[in-house]
Order: structure tokens, then C-alpha cells, then sequence
């Protein structure tokens, strides 16, 4: 999967790359509101992915300045599940494109801030993750559940856990694993946790994609 790159940096280009992988928003022109403004159909996405809980949590951090861009979980959805269907072993050719199901900005201290969502099929397999010298890199937070030790270089975190979807060859679960990831960055306030959300991300991905595999994300996996 691709990396999300440093948010410093997101407002220029970040954004046109996630609208390229992930689909046209519902946000009209671009995918963005005018200065002051929250979209309604970011909104309601976006709590659809981190809960709408959670989601207030995040406005009452990032204050005025939030905004919620939301991508078109039905595209995502259709995309990933005919990757995962065309993803062949003998091959492993798959391209794993990443998706931004949710993306929200704002400011703290100053600063921008970012809480990012990334979603898409691993590289990864069971094995790679619990045999041999790479083994070290992963921690299996919860029986199915594998947290990547590893920090992207934008701060991200990662877990990645079998999700076998109607159609695919046999042993795509655990040999094509998802994959999702939490950006959350120069976020000072802290009403809901990185912990959180990354629970909540990874719980509505598994349904969205109607992984058959019963896993149980714990409520601290980064601990």
C-alpha cells in the first residue's frame, strides 16, 4: 500500500491523490466545503466509519477550524472487493490501491492537525507476520488481530487482520489480509483516542466489506 505522506504537506497535494484513489466526494467541486463550513455528507461518512460519537469528539478537538472530507465507501467497497477477487497467489500481482474512507482536518496550538484513515489489502500475509525474522515487527494484540511495531514515517498506525470476502480464491484471508491505518497527528486535544478510533476504523471496514472471519479488535490495540 502506499503511504499517506507527512500532513504538513497534505493540503497541497494529499488531498488531490486520495480523490484519485478513492472516488469523488459528496462534497461537490474538489471534495471541499467553503472556509467555515462542514459538509453534511462528510459528516454523516465519516461517522459512518469512526462512529458519530466519535466523530463529535474530533470537532470538539479540532474546534472551528474541523473538517470532515468524506470518500464514497460504496466505491471503496466495490473496488477492494474485486481486487480481492482478481488477487491470484501464483501471481500476487494485485496493485493493494489504498483508500481514504475518512480524512478530517483542523488546528490545534496553531498547527494543522489530521486524523486520517486508510484502508486497503495487506502485502502482508498471516505468515510473513508470525514466522521467521519478520515476526519481530508485528504483535498480535488479539487472536486474528496484528498491530505493525513499525510507525509510518507520517506517525501512522497499522493493523492488519484476515478478512476473507464472497468470490476469491481459496486462502485470501490470511494470504491477502486487510489493512488499515490511523493518521493522527498534531491533534493537542484528546477526547477520543487514537486507540478509538483505530477500533471503530477497523470494526465498520470489516462490516463495509463483510469479512467472514469473527475477529474481536481489542479496546487498546496500540498498547
Amino acid at each position: 500500500m502506499s503511504e499517506t505522506r507527512r500532513p504538513g504537506a497534505i493540503a497541497a497535494g494529499a488531498l488531490a491523490v486520495a480523490l484519485i484513489l478513492s472516488g469523488c466526494s459528496d462534497d461537490g467541486p474538489g471534495g471541499r466545503e467553503e472556509p467555515g463550513t462542514v459538509s453534511p455528507a462528510a459528516l454523516k461518512n465519516c461517522g459512518k466509519v469512526f462512529g458519530e460519537r466519535n466523530v463529535e469528539a474530533l470537532r470538539a478537538d479540532l474546534g472551528k477550524d474541523f473538517q470532515p472530507h468524506d470518500r464514497s465507501l460504496g466505491e471503496m467497497k466495490e473496488r477492494m472487493l474485486v481486487e480481492a477477487q482478481l488477487w491470484n497467489p501464483a501471481t500476487d500481482k494485485l496493485a493493494r490501491t489504498s483508500f481514504h474512507p475518512c480524512q478530517i482536518e483542523g488546528r490545534a496550538d496553531g498547527k494543522e492537525a489530521w486524523v486520517i484513515a486508510t484502508v486497503g489489502w495487506s502485502k502482508y500475509g498471516v505468515a510473513f507476520m508470525t514466522e521467521g525474522k519478520h515476526a519481530r515487527e508485528f504483535r498480535e494484540v488479539a487472536k486474528g488481530v496484528y498491530l505493525d511495531l513499525r510507525q509510518g514515517t507520517d506517525g501512522a498506525r497499522t493493523l492488519v487482520m484476515p478478512c476473507a470476502v464472497p468470490g476469491t480464491r481459496a486462502g485470501q484471508g490470511e494470504n491477502l489480509p486487510l489493512q488499515v491505518s490511523l493518521t493522527d497527528t498534531d491533534r493537542t486535544a484528546r477526547t477520543v483516542s487514537t486507540d478509538q478510533l483505530l477500533k471503530a476504523l477497523a470494526e465498520s471496514t470489516r462490516e463495509l466489506l463483510g469479512c467472514a472471519e469473527k475477529v474481536t479488535v481489542p479496546e487498546k490495540p496500540l498498547s
